[in-house]
């Protein structure tokens, strides 16, 4: 096991050394250097320069190196996801069970990379029924209903926006005009929906809540992004209901 607390001591040294030192010491220097001439002088204007631009590369470093992290993390989330794809087509009755180990990796990176509190749930849509069932769901407050039957006010605006090729929108679920006016529960104020399809199947419906107005806006989560994950549930589900339906 990692010792934890020397890593932390470690990194509040280099925190001191980049970040704080450099602030304090530009000035003292600043002030030497006004008492000297030549080759000293020149010696000490170019390492008040370097303590200058030392605070923000060290940040820049740190982004970078937080970046490069992130996606390592997503890469190693993705992966499985497309053997179990593979396995479903190879292994057709194996496709139930890896098809809920792909909805179980997808729903949290999802959630997960909107941050902010954001939820994501996939349903079903049982057409036999006329009901969306609950697949997953990850993030936020627990919860959301199993079910969302055709008596209930979400079921025509749910499968509205199901049938459509392109995201809904809704900024705050408190506007008069917002096309979904609920959530899933939580006290949430913004959503947003899409259809998931296999080709031209529709398969259920994505849903992303989050707890403020405009946490999901377009410019915040785009089209494209939203549509992969869809098409991933929906692509998915497919492959499992191949073999149960």
């Amino acid at each position: 096991m990692p010792d934890i607390k020397s890593g932390s001591k470690k990194q509040d040294v280099l925190i001191l050394v980049f970040t704080v030192l450099p602030a304090g010491t530009v000035p003292v220097i600043t002030w030497i250097a006004k008492e000297r001439g030549g080759a000293a002088q020149i010696a000490l204007i170019t390492l008040v320069a370097v303590l200058a631009t030392t605070p923000p590369l060290w940040a820049f470093c740190q982004h970078k190196k937080s970046r490069v992290q992130e996606r390592t993390r997503r890469e190693a989330l993705l992966a499985p996801i497309i053997d179990y794809i593979g396995e479903s087509i190879t292994k057709p009755s194996e496709a139930p069970a890896k098809v809920a180990q792909i909805h179980e990796r997808l729903a949290p990176l999802l959630a997960e990379s909107l941050g902010g509190g954001a939820r994501c749930s996939f349903y079903s849509y049982d057409t036999k029924n006329e009901r969306f069932v609950k697949q997953v769901a990850s993030g936020g407050p627990n919860g959301t209903p199993d079910e969302i039957g055709n008596r209930s006010e979400k079921f025509a605006s749910l499968k509205h926006v199901m049938e459509q090729k392109v995201p809904s929108y809704t900024k705050d679920i408190l506007d008069p005009d917002a096309q979904l006016n609920f959530t899933l529960g939580g006290g949430y104020r913004s959503i947003l929906a899409h259809g998931a399809w296999a080709g031209d199947e529709v398969q259920g419906v994505l849903i992303v809540d989050a707890p403020n107005p405009g946490d999901l806006s377009r410019v915040k989560v785009p089209e494209t992004y939203v549509w992969v994950f869809a098409s991933l549930f929906g692509a998915s589900n497919a492959l499992g209901m191949d073999q149960t339906g």
